[in-house]
């Protein structure tokens, strides 16, 4: 194990709360409160809202008087925030399997396998510890007892039999869970929603103490199902952050000079629905439109048809357009300020039962969306008075951004209503509720 001590400053944690919406009691300063231990884990990605939700947590468990041990899929950049931040009572844990864990993942990846070649219908996955494996070696260096905090259960909850679970899963454990069971069906079949039926059976175990949702909903179906009163309302952080310069973001503008922006950004993934978005843009004005679309697009994530269309697509755009489908937004901030220059961004996801980090963002800029009936957003939208649905075809699409360009209105009690229910207080609450079960 390798184990960093992260030096006892505190000068420039200030921006640091304020960028992720973090009240932090003025105690945290004094390493003389902090006697209790905690191990905030996520082993998942850096990427995305994982970073945001991870930094928001780790904050506030410092802010409630704990050491705490962290671990993350990219050690070395959440060593470099910590050290930028200059955070206290904050320690980074690097491990590996030991020779028994690798020999037994080894083992239970065969049994998966052999099931899977003789086409028996078993929904538990056993090689899905092996996070708990990991988490099993860092809890014998900080002590068995210390309570672990999953910021992303979604991945670390094994699907696997209860009797199974409690020989690997920490003794005392609260859970972020981002997208529930029943949503999985949808967007990633039958078989990916069984096994995290699966998975989410273990939160009635005693040493579940709590589970974060991300929406009132997801708590209603968690109430429901196990009649426990552990269940907390996590509402999505929202970064809106726009300070800085960026280049692109100038040249965006400058290309655009004075045209419509209407964006589609971030990760390009197949439910993004980038070819339906580039068919509907067709429709509109070349002198009164301009077309924004920046981000990655996995090209292993989509068939060689659907590569071509695309392709063929974004070169019927010439003097109205901005499009890489090749660049990896840098930071939160350039992602911010991309969405800020827009004036209707494109939010219809295929398939995707869930909500999107970009809605709040969107919603807290004043941004009119596209969004498709149906599902999470649409309940989030309609919460908010943001009426902004439009059915899934190109012509529909194109009318909705022509009347959003130039007709939307917000209803400022709506919003004001979303700014309270947003402004990241209930976030740091629901995480000290969390640790009043430990």
């Amino acid at each position: 194990f390798n184990i960093e001590e992260v030096k006892n400053q505190t000068s420039i944690f200030g921006n640091c709360q304020k960028y992720l919406g973090v009240t932090m009691n003025s105690n945290y300063i004094s390493s003389n409160n902090k006697t209790q231990k905690i191990f905030l884990v996520d082993m998942c990605t850096w990427k995305g809202h994982h970073e945001i939700y991870f930094k928001n947590i780790l904050l506030t468990l410092l802010s409630s008087s704990y050491i705490v041990y962290a671990s993350f899929e990219d050690n070395v950049a959440l060593k470099e925030w910590i050290d930028e931040s200059n955070l206290q009572n904050c320690y980074v844990l690097n491990a590996n399997l030991s020779f028994i864990d690798k020999l037994s993942f080894k083992f239970l990846s065969l049994i998966d396998r052999i099931l899977m070649k003789l086409h028996v219908k078993v929904t538990f996955e056993y090689s899905s510890i092996v996070s708990l494996l990991f988490i099993k070696n860092f809890l014998k260096e900080i002590g068995e007892k210390v309570p672990v905090f999953f910021a992303h259960a979604d991945s670390a909850i094994p699907h696997v039999p209860a009797w199974f679970a409690k020989l690997v899963l920490p003794s005392s454990w609260i859970a972020l869970s981002i997208q529930p069971s029943y949503q999985l069906a949808i967007s990633l079949g039958k078989q990916k929603s069984r096994q995290r039926f699966l998975a989410e059976k273990l939160f009635s175990l005693p040493s579940c103490k709590a589970v974060l949702v991300l929406h009132p909903v997801y708590q209603i179906f968690f109430n429901k199902r196990f009649k426990q009163n552990k269940f907390l309302v996590f509402p999505e952080l929202v970064d809106v952050n726009t300070s800085g310069e960026s280049e692109l973001v100038d040249k965006v503008q400058y290309l655009a000079s004075g045209r419509k922006i209407i964006s589609i950004v971030g990760s390009l993934l197949p439910k993004r629905n980038l070819k339906l978005f580039l068919k509907s843009a067709q429709n509109l004005s070349a002198s009164e439109y301009f077309i924004l679309v920046v981000g990655y697009l996995s090209k292993e994530c989509y068939s060689a048809e659907e590569i071509e269309d695309i392709q063929t697509l974004s070169l019927t755009f010439s003097s109205n357009s901005y499009i890489d489908l090749n660049y990896y937004i840098p930071n939160e901030r350039e992602f911010n300020k991309l969405l800020d220059i827009s004036d209707v961004i494109y939010l219809q996801y295929q398939n995707h039962p869930c909500s999107s980090n970009i809605l709040p963002k969107s919603i807290k800029l004043r941004k009119p969306i596209i969004v498709n009936s149906g599902y999470l957003m649409e309940k989030i939208v309609k919460t908010y008075d943001w009426q902004t649905i439009s059915p899934e075809e190109p012509e529909k699409v194109s009318e909705k951004i022509i009347d959003l360009a130039h007709k939307f209105k917000i209803n400022e009690e709506k919003y004001n209503q979303f700014l309270a229910e947003y402004d990241g207080e209930k976030n740091t609450a629901a995480i000290c509720k969390s640790l009043e079960f430990l």
